[in-house]
């Protein structure tokens, strides 16, 4: 049984590994939104770490060939890394399903999201407000047996 599993994992890992090296794109028409959005989530936190990147390597003194040229390669691999995941089998029937689900929730209408705020807000302050009152009795009672 645990070799079992284990033989996923290399297949899960394999199928990425040959994944990298395709050109096609797996079920081109089916749940394009949520695997561009996720997609462009991965760039994103791609090129903020390679941003990140690029300023830690000012610091250390190194040209501007090395300070904008390593987090450029690193953001071009990022893509081709997360677009190319966007086509592996089992990552992208699972964001077709996503998306599929998505299709089926009945969002709220305007006026009803309106007045899910309201009482959300309600209870946030209400809620702030009694914590307030507790912390200033508590404080004030305990500053008068001179605990505080």
């Amino acid at each position: 049984m645990l070799q079992v599993a284990s033989n996923r994992k290399n297949y899960g890992v394999n199928a990425f590994l040959q994944e990298l090296f395709r050109a096609t794109i797996y079920k081109r028409n089916q749940g394009r939104l949520v695997r561009q959005g996720t997609f462009a989530a991965i760039l994103v936190v791609v090129a903020f770490g390679a941003w990140r990147l690029g300023l830690t390597l000012g610091t250390w003194g190194l040209g501007l060939e090395w300070q904008f040229g390593i987090p450029a390669v690193l953001v071009a691999v990022g893509a081709w890394v997360a677009f190319r995941l966007m086509n592996v089998m089992e990552v992208a029937d699972f964001l077709i399903s996503v998306e599929a689900e998505m299709r089926k929730v009945s969002w709220p209408k305007r006026p009803e999201l309106i007045r899910g705020c309201v009482v959300v807000l309600v209870v946030i302050f209400s809620l702030s407000l009694i914590l307030t009152v507790y912390d200033l009795f508590w404080r004030s009672f305990f500053g008068w047996l001179n605990i505080y």
